[in-house]
């Protein structure tokens, strides 16, 4: 799934073709723009509609290019993903690069929740930007002395907690509380994944149901 780079400080403009020339569209520019859109008035504004008029063209033009908004969607959700920064600062522990990159990944959820069921379509083809992501975080735990196999199982077990614990986050009027217990809940599984590396992951998140009490009191 070829996904445009992600823009940074240095794209200037709104991506709408100059006065009096007419924009050749492609599908990274189609992207670009879209991308654009997510950013600037946040994922559930991303139409193909919003994109058409940020390129200055009629929305039919777009079809020639992407079949429908849900196609885009994938798309963008997996550049935004890619967009998290994956510098782990070498001097912490590998336990706090993973929460770096998790709290990282929390975030962009919080910030952007409707991607979640795009980046859940993609899972079984990712694309680039999910590639790279899961790819630094289970770098971090093979290097730490993981197993390729435990390391990708944890991997799923920490997008899974993420992705719920974002949407409690997200419906809880206890902003602070709820972060400290996504900190909580995320040592419990480190540090049961680091003494039972090779359980599977579905019998750790069985054996921890009692413990991480995400919104319940």
């Amino acid at each position: 799934m070829a996904t445009a780079a992600i823009p940074g400080s240095e794209t200037t403009g709104t991506g709408a073709a100059p006065r009096g020339k007419k924009q050749k569209l492609s599908r990274d520019i189609i992207e670009q723009a879209a991308i654009t859109v997510a950013r600037s008035e946040g994922f559930s504004a991303l139409s193909i509609r919003s994109v058409a008029k940020v390129l200055g063209v009629a929305p039919m033009a777009l079809y020639t290019h992407v079949k429908n908004k849900e196609e885009l969607a994938e798309h963008v959700a997996d550049a935004l993903l890619g967009s998290i920064d994956t510098r782990t600062l070498g001097a912490l522990t590998w336990q706090d690069r993973v929460r770096t990159l998790l709290r990282a990944h929390r975030d962009l959820i919080l910030k952007h929740p409707e991607i979640t069921p795009y980046v859940a379509a993609t899972s079984a083809q990712p694309g680039p930007g999910s590639t790279r992501y899961s790819n630094a975080v289970t770098g971090v735990l093979t290097q730490a002395g993981f197993q390729v196999e435990p390391a990708q199982e944890l991997y799923f077990t920490l997008m899974t907690y993420n992705y719920g614990s974002a949407v409690t986050a997200a419906v809880s009027t206890a902003a602070t509380n709820n972060l400290l217990k996504y900190n909580e809940g995320l040592s419990v599984i480190l540090a049961a994944y680091e003494t039972r590396m090779t359980r599977p992951a579905l019998g750790l998140v069985e054996s921890m149901r009692g413990r991480l009490r995400f919104g319940r009191k």
